[in-house]
């Protein structure tokens, strides 16, 4: 089996990052957010996006306590999730701090939906909500 020196291996992960790179930078509203503070928890919250624009929902918690917020039935068609919700403590050297749950939300065509979120224990996620919360999603054309 041929052995090839370390130089060229580091330097062949190099060239292919460097040339994925400008790719990322050159379309920078594939990593633009737009950042709803909080949907009030057992309320509705109406959120307005444009199509390929993604929005962060984010609904205060305590996943020291065992519970965590869900979607609670999904996205409709011209939504989509992306990557995982997920918990950012307040104060993350503290342990059981409170903190937000975040959902990264990107609307893929236009349309109009509620998207349910419940507040669950993490070992029953058949139970009864303990809170809820909705955005009412709208999702437009650019200007329309």
């Amino acid at each position: 089996m041929p052995r090839f020196p370390r130089f060229r291996s580091w330097s062949l992960a190099s060239l292919a990052f460097a040339a994925m790179l400008p790719a990322c930078v050159s379309d920078p509203s594939a990593f633009r957010t737009d950042a709803v503070d909080a949907l009030h928890p057992d309320a509705v919250t109406e959120v307005s996006i444009e199509i390929g624009t993604a929005v962060t929902l984010t609904l205060p918690g305590n996943a020291g306590t065992g519970y965590d917020w869900v979607l609670a039935d999904g996205l409709p068609e011209f939504l989509r999730q992306r990557g995982q919700s997920r918990f950012v403590a307040k104060e993350a050297s503290r342990v059981g701090s409170q903190g937000d749950t975040r959902f990264i939300i990107e609307a893929v065509g236009p349309g109009e939906a509620s998207v349910r979120f419940h507040y669950l224990p993490g070992w029953n996620q058949n139970a009864r909500p303990v809170r809820w919360a909705e955005a009412a999603v709208t999702a437009k054309t650019k200007g329309g």
